[in-house]
């Protein structure tokens, strides 16, 4: 049997192929070998920067539902970008860079776009683009509306609802404006204000209370100051310790001090006058500089201007009345003609007066009055001039005198009745006259 011996059938070339897949297998195994030594590298630097870096609340990659840690949430783009979650919780931001600069401050919420921007303070609440934009280290303060308390730095305790209400304000505290610019350029303390432009300009008055649109609207430094109702003490810019109830009431005061007007256009002109009193509609409402005055009653004392010390009650009282000092009218009308007298008195309705007339008094009206009484006339005889009452109710003195006399002439037999008189002089006894 003719055997053959076998051998493997081999070419060069395919021998060389075989080496070169050994050869790049090898390569192959030391890449992924050095790949797991760099990922497990990048991974251990990793975990290490992780536990040195504090926990950041980034609106830019927000955490489902926009939650953080320590109860905080946001929303939007930059929005409680650099907080610091070890040392702020509770606060809420949704817009675009709300609550951006915050890093430790805690319980603020704030809504809309740059709302509580620059804060760094706590319990702040701002609802509406740019609320409370520039709020630094100020606690306790709520903002509803565009640019409410934009400006706001280290004031507490304001509460602005309304676009632009207290928009200026930068340290003041404890202010409340509610309407569109309200309080807008306030940097004072204690201020309340209520309606479209109530103590819109208001800088360094303090304690002043204004609820009607435009009421106070450009006082400046005047403190303790209340208006009530549209453009009530509208001019007043340093005037303190006025009270105005009423549209246009003390609408022109300027410096005018410890004035109060109630009704419609009550006070209107006063610009300087003090301690005046108007109440009811048109009351002193033509008074500029006058003090003193107490009017009460629809036009009562309507046109002084100038005239102090008045005291008019009753509707139209004194009306007329524009310099004279010092009259007093109690009645419906009384005093009405009056105009530039002093110290005269009329009481009783309808008891006007003459226009120029001074000292004198008037008590009831000739005509309508009957009768007359009056309580607690003496017991004891007195001495003096019999008083007697002319037809038209004037009181006056009676005299014998011939100076005051004309047809005179004898009294013929009646006389002799006179004449049979027999005249004595006495004196009363000391229990009616202790001083005879």
């Amino acid at each position: 049997m003719n055997g053959r011996k076998l051998s493997p059938v081999t070419t060069k070339g395919q021998g060389q192929t075989g080496a070169n897949q050994m050869n790049s297998l090898n390569r192959q195994c030391k890449i992924s070998i050095n790949r797991v030594g760099v990922h497990a590298f990048l991974l251990a630097l990793l975990t290490y920067l992780t536990i040195l870096s504090p926990p950041r609340a980034f609106g830019v990659s927000p955490a489902p539902d926009g939650g953080y840690p320590n109860a905080n949430t946001a929303e939007g783009t930059g929005a409680l970008n650099n907080l610091n979650t070890n040392n702020g919780g509770g606060n809420t931001a949704i817009g675009d860079f709300a609550l951006q600069a915050l890093t430790a401050g805690s319980n603020n919420t704030a809504v809309g776009a740059e709302a509580l921007f620059g804060n760094t303070g706590e319990f702040n609440t701002a609802v509406g683009a740019n609320a409370l934009q520039n709020n630094t280290s100020a606690d306790f303060n709520t903002a509803v509306g565009d640019f409410a308390l934009l400006s706001n730095t280290s004031g507490g305790g304001n509460t602005a609802i309304g676009a632009s209400a207290l928009q200026n304000n930068t340290t003041g505290s404890a202010n409340t404006a509610t309407g569109v610019s309200a309080l807008a350029n306030n940097t004072a303390n204690g201020n309340t204000a209520t309606g479209y432009q109530a103590l819109t300009a208001n800088t360094g008055g303090n304690s002043n209370t204004a609820d009607g649109t435009s009421a106070l609207a450009r006082n400046t430094t005047g403190s303790d100051n209340t208006a009530t109702g549209i453009a009530a003490l509208f001019a007043n810019t340093a005037g303190n310790n006025n009270t105005a109830n009423g549209v246009d009431a003390l609408f022109n005061n300027t410096s005018g001090g410890a004035n109060t007007a109630t009704g419609l256009n009550a006070l209107l002109a006063n610009t300087g006058g003090n301690n005046n009193t108007g109440d009811g509609v048109d009351s002193l409402e033509s008074n500029t500089t006058g003090n003193n005055n107490t009017a009460s009653g629809a036009f009562a004392l309507n046109r002084n201007t100038t005239g102090s010390g008045n005291t008019a009650q009753g509707n139209t009282a004194l009306n007329k009345n524009t310099i004279g000092s010092n009259n007093t009218a109690l009645g419906s009308l009384a005093g009405q003609n009056l105009t530039t007298g002093s110290n005269n008195i009329d009481i009783g309705a309808n008891v006007v007066g003459a226009a120029s007339e001074a000292n004198t008094i008037r008590i009831g009206k000739q005509g309508t009055q009957k009768a007359t009484f009056v309580a607690g006339i003496s017991g004891v005889a007195v001495t003096g001039s019999t008083v007697v009452v002319n037809a038209s109710g004037k009181l006056g003195v009676a005299t014998s005198s011939a100076r005051f006399k004309e047809a005179i002439k004898p009294m013929d037999k009646v006389s002799e009745a006179v004449l049979a008189l027999k005249p004595v002089t006495f004196r009363y006894k000391e229990e009616i006259d202790p001083e005879r």
